[in-house]
């Protein structure tokens, strides 16, 4: 295996290939892959290639998109157990991490290694996946949420201690939660209502029983531009607002993009059939 990182030119979108990880040297370009897109620091912890062989061998899933034989992307998950769920426990799959190289961002990469992921749970009769991502990544909700169909469910303040990892390693580490009911279909996300007031990342508007409230649509841009001092108070100031939301039994179904700087959230009631497989 050569380099994980694409070249320019790489191969097109039709020349590639996701399926099972399964080398140990293929294992190593998804290690190698994780660490220049994360842009993980000394410190910061990492993955392993015995870690990713482990899972595969052991309940777990480790699925790549190869251009020729570059891995181009990958994501790996592993059997969890909510034992909070009425009645028999709950047993899902956990995404703990999905990467695409730079180069090959914004080309359906991530979507096909989700469909891989879905694909291997259904086969083992698993229904649900669920994985965790920062609030503020607006174009990741959206994908989760609109594109994927998934529910947020919970946040979790500092899931990963008082500051991030890599890129982020300057922010605090709150994440959402979502879970994906594979074998429910997409719903359409609901527009924006025709008489939309005026949007600033915090503001929270109701629209008959669901909740909207907006965010940055460019966190990384808007903290580089407002400064960490304030990147921390509106960031405090929307965690109070989604764990509200959130508290009031409503669920995370949507994140549109209304302007280059604004995004926003829908908290919905839940559908009815939560426990659909």
């Amino acid at each position: 295996m050569t380099t994980a990182l694409p070249r320019h030119g790489a191969l097109p979108a039709d020349d590639l290939v996701v399926r099972d990880v399964c080398a140990p040297l293929e294992m190593k370009a998804c290690e190698k892959l994780y660490r220049g897109v994360m842009r993980l620091r000394p410190g910061d912890g990492g993955i392993n290639p015995r870690l990713l062989i482990a899972l595969q061998h052991n309940g777990g899933y480790v699925v790549g998109a190869f251009a020729g034989p570059e891995v181009v992307g990958f994501a790996y998950s592993f059997l969890g157990i909510d034992r909070s769920a009425t009645g028999p426990s709950l047993v899902y799959q956990y995404s703990q991490l999905a990467v695409v190289a730079p180069d090959r961002q914004g080309q359906g990469i991530g979507r096909q290694l989700k469909r891989a992921q879905r694909d291997r749970c259904l086969r083992d009769g698993i229904g649900l996946m669920r994985w965790a991502f920062d609030p503020l990544k607006t174009r990741n909700a959206h994908f989760n949420l609109d594109v994927l169909g998934a529910h947020i469910t919970a946040l979790i303040p500092a899931m990963y201690g008082a500051r991030g990892f890599g890129a982020d390693g300057e922010d605090e580490s709150d994440r959402f939660i979502v879970d994906w009911h594979l074998a429910r279909p997409v719903a359409p996300a609901r527009a924006l209502p025709a008489t939309s007031p005026r949007w600033w990342p915090g503001r929270c508007v109701p629209d008959g029983d669901d909740l909207l409230i907006a965010a940055p649509a460019r966190w990384d841009r808007h903290r580089t531009h407002t400064g960490a001092a304030e990147a921390s108070r509106l960031r405090g100031e929307l965690r109070t607002t989604f764990a509200a939301a959130l508290e009031s039994g409503r669920v995370g179904v949507s994140c549109q993009r209304i302007s280059a700087d604004v995004a926003v959230y829908r908290f919905a009631p839940p559908p009815a059939n939560t426990e659909g497989a």
